[in-house]
């Protein structure tokens, strides 16, 4: 339970995040008032709180920046037909952002972890149960305009999918 918490925790903080690009109670450090409202967040967690997305935030930065980077010098890679040695080396430094991006977030977790109590995490955990699968089946389709499809992912594949019309 407490490592589901851990692991929704980014998504209900990008969730408020939204939030803000939408104009409702927004600024860099709105996130730490609303949960505080919202899950009954001390003073002194507030400022824990602060402190660890303000360190999250430096750090993804350089990270992003070193990501992009990678990813135009690996653009100009292919489009210049760059010897296999030289796409390996750059493939090899985005896979370490990324590993990078994983440790950041992984280090925000535990973070979150060690601030909050377990009844806050389980009423984050319980806050998010309706956003759990935002990108899978039905909700993505909806937003896009269309359905998904069948197969993986979209809860309907092989002979048993009532939405499939053809024999085979």
């Amino acid at each position: 339970m407490a490592l589901a918490g851990a692991l929704l925790l980014p998504a209900v903080l990008h969730a408020q995040g939204k939030q803000k690009a939408r104009g409702e109670k927004g600024g860099k450090e709105a996130f730490v008032e609303r949960m505080k409202e919202k899950f009954e967040i001390s003073d002194e967690q507030q400022d824990k709180l602060k402190a660890a997305k303000r360190a999250r935030r430096d750090a993804d930065a350089a990270i992003h920046a070193e990501m992009s980077a990678s990813m135009r010098k690996l653009s100009d890679q292919v489009e210049d037909k760059a010897s296999e040695k030289e796409l390996t080396a750059t493939l090899d430094k985005i896979a370490a952002a990324r590993k990078s991006m994983r440790a950041e977030e992984d280090k925000f977790e535990a973070a979150l972890t060690s601030i909050l109590t377990p009844i806050q995490r389980a009423k984050m955990l319980v806050a998010m149960k309706g956003r759990m699968g935002g990108m899978h089946g039905g909700k993505m389709g909806g937003k896009m305009g269309g359905k998904m499809g069948d197969g993986p992912g979209s809860g309907c594949s092989g002979r048993d999918c009532p939405r499939r019309d053809g024999d085979d």
